[in-house]
């Protein structure tokens, strides 16, 4: 009865009342304004690589409103001794929401699901403290429970270790087992240390989704803080693919008649338009009539600091305006535009089989229809809400966090090119200029992007240049460079000529002979991930997961897809783009209970190395028998020796035969199953 009574009186506070307003009450202890929680005045981001801090490329909210990107990425305060977070879907953030995200990151049953986490909760706490979770991802709770919830928090992150979500969940857990608040005397630093699997930088998962439309892409960039990736089509359409959702949304750019039109949006494909209006193609006697030829090529596309901006290169055709200039002019079809992304877009999403690993990237998912793009007419002018007009800019690089875009500006020819500094939101000169001697050099940020790598393949040397200024810092002597990042807390500039080596030149003194390190085969992609403490290369046959400070191969995995376009690398895996797919291998957020990385860990190459190393029939086994017969340690398999595999369909003889795998192991005191589709 009391119970009843609770749950009843806090639903009915929490339809009363908006999350951005406060509201009064009789009973102040339980029903407090906005106001009165602390939390709700400190600032809040979206933590797109799951490192548990705000970092500077991460958006900033002030409204819980998400683009329609189907960004799974949780909501997070992480500032003056707080530490809360919330799924997407939440409207505020608080520890109720910090409990529900947990859940969605590390709870095997729940498998990414908002919904099902809350339910999972109401079962064991709505009863006991007259709440409900259906209700408290958009509201504040009672105040006397969050209050509990906060000291139980802030205990949790007094404990020794590097991740506050891990300490969070650690905290839960015991919440769980105890169906209590309050931990804050019984979970000890014992509880954190043996409560999961930590995999992170020693195992390699692959996984692929379909995106049919990447086809001969013109350019493909990542913005490291969001994980968004933006390909410029061989047909001039866009495509946005989340990285981690695995959700993509094509456009067209808008393009209008009156180049000093400042209305920036770009508009979206259709991804259900049939292109049967033929007569729209036909005049008088049935001849076609072909289109004018357009002045001006859209060339490159790179993602803004926004996921909803872009920065759009445009060149002449041969038909187009080819007068020479070192300016942004007045007038031109031509130049940096900078547009907004998905003002009128449609999002295609992965269908409702894809599932998204708990902590994890996508994992599998179906053959999605290619989009059929709207017929257009040639461009005039791009509609942008900043532009510099320029006829023969051939590049730029980015500088989010200095607010400045480097461009390569070149005359027309490689005897008068210059690198400039324009302002990234106005896209004006600021005077910084730097000369070239190439009209395509490599310009690389590092990771704080205080300096710049220019590489011109005619010279035998790189320069590292201030990236406010342009001012020459420092040079590295080394011909022929193929490809170059910078590593180490930015105080290495590793790069390759293309051969087998890789070499790390010391920017403080780069007189010093180079550190290096012989891979299998030669070189053909180098990046390395937002921290500069790991890179992944790609050779003929291999990823390599390098360890920079070390210089050693962490691990390799057999890579020998074609029709590569392009390698990217986030906080916890490496895309990989190729005609018609995006390839991930993640190599971090492989952490928590035995059973919910296990779950992870099961996918069509782990089997295909299976039934390759054992000579043995598909009958039940357990995960860390198979990790043991593929060659993995002791040290990694036994974690896995309580996990029992049942393969399915039960007469499957061979690894193309199994379709699923049942996994059953303890979570929480409890044996569960858990079903994967592979």
């Amino acid at each position: 009865m009391n119970g009843n009574f609770k749950i009843s009186r806090i639903a009915t506070f929490l339809a009363g009342c908006s999350f951005l307003v406060g509201c009064g009450s009789d009973d102040a202890s339980n029903t407090p304004s906005v106001e009165s929680y602390a939390y709700s005045k400190l600032s809040v981001c979206i933590d797109a690589d799951l490192d548990g801090t705000c970092g500077e490329l991460e958006q900033k909210i002030t409204k819980y409103a998400r683009p329609t990107d189907n960004n799974l990425a949780p909501y997070l305060i992480s500032e003056e001794g707080y530490f809360l977070t919330a799924p997407a879907s939440a409207t505020v953030v608080t520890p109720f929401t910090t409990l529900i995200q947990n859940e969605v990151l590390y709870n095997p049953l729940v498998a990414g699901d908002t919904k099902l986490a809350q339910q999972q909760l109401q079962a064991i706490f709505g009863e006991k403290y007259g709440i409900n979770f259906n209700q408290l991802a958009s509201m504040h709770g009672p105040k006397t429970e969050t209050e509990m919830l906060l000291a139980s928090f802030r205990h949790a992150l007094s404990l020794q270790g590097e991740s506050s979500y891990l300490k969070i969940s650690a905290a839960v857990d015991k919440m769980i087992s105890e169906k209590s608040f309050d931990i804050t005397q019984s979970l000890t630093q014992s509880d954190l240390d043996t409560s999961y699997v930590n995999l992170n930088n020693r195992y390699l998962l692959s996984g692929s989704y379909p995106v049919n439309s990447l086809f001969l892409p013109d350019s493909i960039t990542m913005n490291e803080g969001t994980g968004m990736l933006l390909a410029l089509l061989s047909d001039k359409k866009l495509l946005q693919v989340n990285s981690a959702s695995g959700s993509y949304s094509s456009f067209s750019p808008a393009v209008t008649a009156e180049p000093d039109q400042k209305t920036a949006k770009l508009a979206g494909y259709d991804s259900h338009h049939d292109d049967d209006d033929d007569d729209d193609d036909h005049h008088g006697g049935g001849g076609i009539v072909l289109p004018p030829q357009n002045p001006s090529i859209l060339t490159h596309a790179t993602q803004g600091k926004d996921d909803r901006e872009a920065y759009l290169l445009y060149q002449p055709s041969i038909a187009g305006d080819s007068s020479i200039s070192n300016t942004c002019n007045a007038t031109s079809t031509n130049g940096i535009f900078l547009s907004e992304i998905g003002k009128n877009s449609q999002t295609t999403k992965l269908t409702a089989s894809t599932k998204i690993d708990a902590y994890g990237g996508a994992s599998g998912g179906t053959t999605i229809p290619p989009i059929t793009p709207p017929v257009s007419g040639p461009a005039t002018s791009p509609v942008a809400e900043a532009q510099c007009l320029n006829n023969h800019i051939n590049g730029l690089t980015p500088l989010y966090k200095k607010s400045l875009i480097a461009a390569v500006f070149t005359n027309g020819s490689s005897s008068n090119s210059e690198l400039q500094l324009l302002s990234s939101t106005e896209l004006k000169q600021t005077g910084k200029r730097y000369p070239l001697s190439s009209t395509q050099p490599l310009v690389v940020a590092n990771k704080n992007q205080s300096q710049l790598a220019v590489i011109e393949t005619s010279n035998s040397q790189a320069v590292i240049l201030d990236s406010s200024t342009l001012a020459l810092q420092t040079s590295i002597n080394k011909s022929n460079i193929q490809a170059a990042v910078f590593a180490n807390n930015d105080s290495e500039l590793l790069v390759s000529d293309g051969g087998k080596i890789l070499s790390w030149f010391n920017i403080a003194n780069p007189s010093n002979p180079p550190a290096t390190l012989v891979l299998d085969d030669n070189i053909i992609r180098l990046v390395s991930d937002p921290s500069g403490q790991f890179s992944a290369v790609q050779t003929s046959n291999h990823i390599h997961l390098i360890n920079n400070q070390t210089r050693s191969i962490i691990k390799s995995e057999p890579y020998a897809k074609s029709l590569v376009y392009g390698m990217s690398m986030l906080s916890d895996k490496i895309v990989i783009s190729r005609s018609k797919s995006i390839d991930y291998i993640q190599f971090g957020n492989l952490i928590g209970s035995p059973l919910k990385v296990g779950y992870q860990l099961m996918n069509k190459e782990l089997i295909n190395k299976w039934a390759t190393a054992s000579s043995n029939s598909f009958n039940s086994t357990t995960l860390g028998y198979l990790l043991q017969t593929i060659g993995e340690s002791a040290e990694i398999s036994q974690e896995f020796n309580n996990i029992d595999l049942e393969w399915l369909p039960a007469n499957a003889t061979t690894a193309d035969d199994v379709k699923a795998v049942m996994l059953s192991g303890y979570y929480r005191n409890e044996r569960i199953s858990l079903y994967k589709n592979l």
